[in-house]
Parts: structure tokens; C-alpha cells; sequence
């Protein structure tokens, strides 16, 4: 049975392989003709390909009813009334879409039937894979040839018998009826008959179900007793002799074993003791000692493989099958439902006795935290993950896993009590939706980060269920940016004012933070960002450099909380921009770069060049220039179209200025080579900027 169905099993598998394929389906779906001979040639060479897999002569035909045509070993031809009658009404009503058959006109061959497509409920096409019988009797061993070998199928109907010569004791029916009384795989049955006792051997296929048997002849019975009544006696002989062996080592039983003990002692040591038995049992405690720290060792070992393991789990690189066998092997708890996943974070440090660096000493005294608080029997192994979340799994028992939902809210309380009074640390709690299946660990944890995310909007201290929030999360209406706020701020910054810019500043964030959408309150605070990094350029302000070389959209995305980023933008970024506006102001511009920059911003809009300001500023034109490029990086006319560039975004936006009147105002000659140079910089022409972002520059 294993011969013979593990060439089936690799040639029905490769072709359920190759019907799943995108060009098969596309093929079964189109006419064929002599002008597609490359698809044809392709589908022939597959076929014959995937049938060399099989038994020996094995040929496979493909007919697509709704191409109406065939390709079998006589090539391709059109699919003839009689053959798409046949095909219809006998292969296509198949319950299955692959089935084994066995046709009363084709006794010498069996056939393998899939219907294509696999998966779909409309079937248009048929892959026939032809089987000859002779091929499964060269598959058959020779000793066969005295005791047949018989195949029935799952309906009782003979499809195969290795010797035709042989006539069968026993009617078909009766034999396969007394095999289906009996729910064993593999067996050997006894059945009464007018010629005596007959017995038979035989096994069911679990892949296709037929039933393989071979009736047993009492002469090779003799035969193969024979072997097994030498060993019997072999066996008992040789047992009288260890039998005896052993009586005559008993009686020195007791005393060999003290003696080859003291052989493996120092012969020193044997004088420090009383007597032998002292020796032995100091070094047995010795052993026991070495075998403590051994087991110690293992333990710890078997720890960092429980840590292991749960990270591949959050990172999704575990499969069912693996997480069965892990569960197993750590003697995980296997009697829950549901799953839910926890995840905390340290809130920030900023007001407390601890700096940065401590962090990761600090997520793993809360991972150490929560293993304590809950049981083993309510989570798996707590585990830090990136140095930034700690994520737990707690296992839910209840089929309702609503009902656990306070009792995963007592934990996080507990939890965040604990932290706070050991370390006087605030922690936000993210949890879940419930999951039956480990294996989508990974997509919990994005959602319990989800949870956290919305952090910015209630606070330090949350503990926030992703359910609670999943509607927002799924929300798509689109929120609006306060660029009427932004543009206020930039006014202020530009004016050198502190105080004010404080105070638009805050109101610019409560406007952002009010933006339900956790997702889309990140989206505009790095939008934020942008703005006022193109301030800065526009300014001809240098990059803000920050500590470790983070970059600022870095530094902004890991920040937890609103407080924190109002501080960052105020401290790091926006107090900066002003001190340098206003040493640029009272120092009345006192280098000729800045002075260039300050009319180009004064008098961008008009026929401005750098002969022009040299004229005004009394200098060579080459020598302003190239001071120019050496303080800016850029050449005086790169900076002036992107002034000018940056300048007509803004008109754009804000005004409803017509494109041809803002390429005049920027001294374009004509409208069209302004909208080339627009495009360069945006690659969109201004018309399709406008009406992309017109939208985004609407506030309240």
C-alpha cells in the first residue's frame, strides 16, 4: 500500500499544485487554436512533466468545456459533442473535485478526476490522469505472485488484483463487508467457508480509502513460523544460561559493588574516613551537590528558551504546529479559550530620579513584576520586547471572554500600583482583543501598541482595551490640519516673539490633540514637524542636531505623551529658531549673506538679480556670490526659486489667486514656465497641487 500511494499521493498533490496556479485557471478559461501554441506547448510539457511523477505510463488530459478543446497525447484538438456530453454529465456532477475512478469501459486503466477550478464552485474545465494497471503491478513485490494482492475502493467495488490467474475463495462483497466491520487500520481476519477456514490479511488507506488485502496460504504460515519457533527455542536455551550466570554471580553480588566504588576513589582519601561506607556516602552528597547546580543551570537555560520562544511568537515566526510542541515542552497551561495580550510602557523619566539608560533595567523589573502578580496558570512567560514594551499573554478559561475582562483590568491596576509605589514610575496598560489562536500573537500585540498609541489622547497612567477604541482606529473620516494656527505661529516665530509663540504653540497642539484618530493625530503632528523644518530652511537655519544623532521625526515618534512633545518643540526646536532670528536682528543683519536673505524674503516678487543687489550693497557681484554659496550651500538663484517655490505653495493654498497671476507676481515671463518649474520641484502641476491639498489647508 505505502508503494503504491506515495507515487499517487505525489502525483495527485503536484497536480492539485499546478490546477492552483493563476495561468492554469487563465488558460481553462480562454478558446485555444493553432495560434496559441506557445500556451499549448507550455500546458503539454506541464503535463507531461507532472505525470512522470506517477507510476510508470502514466498521461494526463486536459479539457476545458468553456474553451471547448482538449489537450491529451494526440496534442490539441477541439472538444467533439460526444466527448463534452461525457465529460459533463459524467465528470463534471462529481461530488468531489478530485476522485479516484474506475470505468466498466476502461478495465485496464484507473483514472484520477480533478475539476478545475479547484476552489470555485463553477467548474469549467477536467484534468483526467490516466492510470494502466500494469504500471501498479510492476509496483507490487514478487512473492505477491503466489498470494494476490486486492484493492477495493471506499464502495466495495474490486479495482485491481495483482493475479487474474488466481481465483478468489471468497465473493468480493463478503470480504469487504467483513473488513468494514472492523475499525481497524491494519489486520488479519478469519472468515468460515465451505472450503474451511479462511483468513486474510489487510490495510486501509487513509489518503483515498481503499482497502488492500491478500489472502494468507497456511503453507507460508508454516513457512514463516518456522524462523519464529528456532528463535523461541534460541531464546529460552540462552535464557537458562544467563539464568544460571546469574546464580553464580549472586553471591558475590553485595561485595562488588563497594569494590568497583572504591576503585574510582584517590587511595589517600581512604584513611580520612572510618570506614568504606562513610567514603561512598560524603562523595554521594558530593554527586547530589554537582547535580543541584546542574539542575539549576538547566532551569536557566530553560527560561532564556521560554523567552525565546515568546519572542518568535510576537514577531510571528512560529507556526501551529510548532506552538503546539513548544506548549507541550514548557508545560504551558492548555485548558483556555481566549488570549488576550497586555502591553506597558513606562510613561517617561523625564521628572523622575532615572535616565534613559535605565530603561531596559527598568522594563525588566516590571516583566519581573508581573510574573509575580499573575499566576502561571492565567499567562505564559512575560517578555520584554525592543528595549521599549513589556507584553504578556493572559489566558482566558472562559468561553465568554467578556467575563474575564475584569479580572485582566484588577491585574493592570495591580500592576501599575506596584510599579509606582517600587519605583514612583507612571506606566500606560494596553490590552487586546481577545484571540483564540497563538499563532496570531503578533497581530495582538500590534493592536495592544494601538492601545498605547491612544496614550496621547487621555493621558499618563491608561489603561486603555483596544476594543474600546477599535471604532476610532477604523474611522476613516478625514480630520482637519489648523494651518491658520501653524501660519499664526510662523508669524510669531519670524517676529523673534517667545511668549507669544508659547502661547499659539499650545493652542496649535490642543487643536491637533483633539483629533480622535490616534493614527491620524501622529500623521499631523509630523506634518507639524515638516513645516517647521521648512521654516528653518527657508530661514537658512542650520539642521537641529540632537543627542545619540537621533533625527527629529525620531525623536518625536517615541515620545508617549503630549506634555512631552509641547516641551520638545518649544525647548529643542522652536526656542533655537528664535534666538538665532533674533541675534540675526540685532546684529541688523552684520553678514552680507544675511542681507541678501533679507531682501530676496522683502522682494521676491519682484525682477530681482544678484547684479541688482550688488549695485545696492556697493560689492562685486562674483564676490557676493560666491560668499552666498559658501554660507549657504546653494547658489543665490537655487535659493530665489525656492523662495519663490515655497511662496507659491503658500499662495496656492491660502489664496484663490489664479496661476497665471502667481507665475507674474514670482516674475515668471508666462504662465508655462512657471508650471515647468512647479512640476520639477513637485512633480504635479500647480493646478493638481491646489486640488490635493486644498482640503488639507481648511481648518476651524
Amino acid at each position: 500500500m505505502n508503494t503504491i500511494e506515495q507515487k499517487l499521493q505525489i502525483l495527485d498533490y503536484t497536480f492539485n499544485s499546478y490546477i492552483k496556479t493563476a495561468s492554469f485557471e487563465n488558460n481553462i478559461q480562454q478558446p485555444l487554436t493553432e495560434k496559441q501554441f506557445d500556451i499549448y506547448r507550455s500546458i503539454d510539457k506541464q503535463l507531461n512533466y507532472i505525470s512522470s511523477f506517477g507510476p510508470n505510463q502514466t498521461t494526463a488530459e486536459f479539457v476545458s468545456v468553456k474553451g471547448n478543446w482538449v489537450i491529451n497525447k494526440y496534442g490539441l484538438r477541439p472538444l467533439e459533442k460526444s466527448q463534452r456530453d461525457f465529460v459533463t454529465s459524467e465528470y463534471l456532477t462529481l461530488p468531489n473535485s478530485s476522485t479516484w475512478v474506475k470505468e466498466e469501459t476502461a478495465q485496464d486503466e484507473i483514472k484520477l478526476i480533478k475539476l478545475a477550478p479547484l476552489f470555485k464552485t463553477n467548474k469549467n474545465g477536467v484534468l483526467i490522469i490516466n492510470i494502466p494497471m500494469v504500471s501498479l503491478t510492476n509496483l507490487i513485490y514478487k512473492q505477491a505472485e503466489s498470494n494476490p494482492i486486492y484493492i477495493y475502493n471506499k464502495d466495495g467495488t474490486l479495482i485491481y488484483q495483482s493475479n487474474k490467474e488466481v481465483k478468489k475463495s471468497k465473493s468480493t462483497k463478503d470480504v469487504f463487508n467483513e473488513i468494514s466491520k472492523d475499525n481497524s487500520q491494519t489486520g488479519i481476519k478469519e472468515m468460515n467457508t465451505v472450503d474451511g477456514k479462511y483468513k486474510f490479511a489487510y490495510s486501509k488507506s487513509p489518503y483515498n480509502g481503499w482497502v488492500y488485502y491478500t489472502e494468507i496460504n497456511k503453507a507460508d504460515i508454516a513457512t514463516a513460523m518456522k524462523p519464529t519457533i528456532i528463535s523461541i527455542f534460541i531464546m529460552s536455551l540462552s535464557m537458562l544460561i544467563l539464568t544460571c550466570i546469574i546464580a553464580y554471580l549472586c553471591s558475590d553480588y553485595f561485595s562488588r559493588p563497594l569494590r568497583d566504588l572504591l576503585m574510582f576513589f584517590p587511595k589517600g582519601q581512604k584513611g580520612v574516613y572510618k570506614d568504606e561506607f562513610e567514603l561512598i556516602g560524603q562523595s554521594f552528597r558530593k554527586v547530589i551537590d554537582h547535580n543541584q547546580l546542574l539542575n539549576d543551570i538547566v532551569t536557566s537555560q530553560a527560561e532564556k528558551l521560554k523567552t525565546l520562544f515568546m519572542l518568535n511568537l510576537f514577531r510571528g515566526r512560529i507556526s501551529e504546529m510548532e506552538v503546539k510542541e513548544k506548549l507541550q515542552d514548557f508545560k504551558y497551561p492548555t485548558n483556555w479559550c481566549h488570549f488576550f495580550v497586555l502591553t506597558i510602557q513606562i510613561d517617561g523619566l523625564d521628572q523622575s530620579k532615572y535616565t534613559k539608560k535605565d530603561e531596559d533595567v527598568l522594563l525588566f523589573a516590571i516583566n519581573k513584576i508581573v510574573s509575580e502578580m499573575v499566576s502561571s496558570e492565567e499567562r505564559l512567560t512575560p517578555t520584554v520586547i525592543d528595549s521599549n514594551v513589556q507584553a504578556t499573554i493572559l489566558l482566558c478559561p472562559d468561553i465568554d471572554s467578556n467575563q474575564w475582562i475584569p479580572t485582566i483590568n484588577q491585574h493592570a491596576e495591580s500592576i501599575q500600583n506596584r510599579v509606582k509605589d517600587e519605583f514612583n514610575l507612571s506606566i500606560s496598560i494596553g490590552i487586546s482583543s481577545p484571540y483564540q489562536k497563538l499563532t496570531e500573537c503578533h497581530q495582538a500585540l500590534e493592536q495592544g501598541m494601538d492601545a498605547l498609541k491612544y496614550r496621547l489622547k487621555v493621558g499618563k497612567g491608561s489603561i486603555v482595551f483596544y476594543d474600546s477604541i477599535a471604532a476610532i482606529y477604523n474611522n476613516k473620516i478625514r480630520t482637519f490640519f489648523p494651518k491658520k494656527l501653524e501660519n499664526q505661529l510662523f508669524d510669531v516665530i519670524k517676529k523673534g516673539d517667545n511668549e507669544k509663540s508659547i502661547e499659539i504653540l499650545h493652542l496649535l497642539l490642543l487643536e491637533l490633540f483633539n483629533s480622535k484618530n490616534p493614527h491620524e493625530l501622529e500623521v499631523n503632528i509630523m506634518r507639524f514637524i515638516n513645516d517647521l523644518m521648512g521654516l528653518m530652511q527657508i530661514l537658512g537655519m542650520e539642521t537641529i542636531i540632537l543627542e545619540d544623532h537621533k533625527t527629529l521625526y525620531g525623536a518625536i515618534s517615541k515620545m508617549r505623551t503630549s506634555e512631552e512633545i509641547e516641551l520638545f518643540v518649544k525647548n529643542k526646536i522652536m526656542s533655537p529658531m528664535i534666538q538665532t532670528i533674533k541675534e540675526r536682528t540685532n546684529s541688523q543683519y552684520k553678514t552680507i549673506s544675511d542681507e541678501i536673505v533679507h531682501i530676496i524674503q522683502k522682494e521676491f516678487d519682484t525682477d530681482l538679480t544678484l547684479e541688482k543687489i550688488a549695485m545696492r550693497l556697493h560689492y562685486n557681484p562674483n564676490y557676493l556670490s560666491s560668499i552666498f554659496k559658501k554660507e549657504f550651500n546653494q547658489s543665490f538663484s537655487e535659493y530665489l526659486a525656492l523662495y519663490r517655490y515655497n511662496m507659491a505653495k503658500k499662495w496656492l493654498l491660502e489664496t484663490n489667486l489664479p496661476v497665471k497671476e502667481i507665475a507674474e507676481k514670482l516674475q515668471y515671463k508666462n504662465s508655462q514656465n512657471f508650471i515647468r518649474s512647479f512640476r520639477k520641484y513637485e512633480g504635479t502641476t500647480p493646478g493638481k497641487f491646489r486640488e490635493q491639498h486644498r482640503f488639507d489647508s481648511i481648518s476651524f
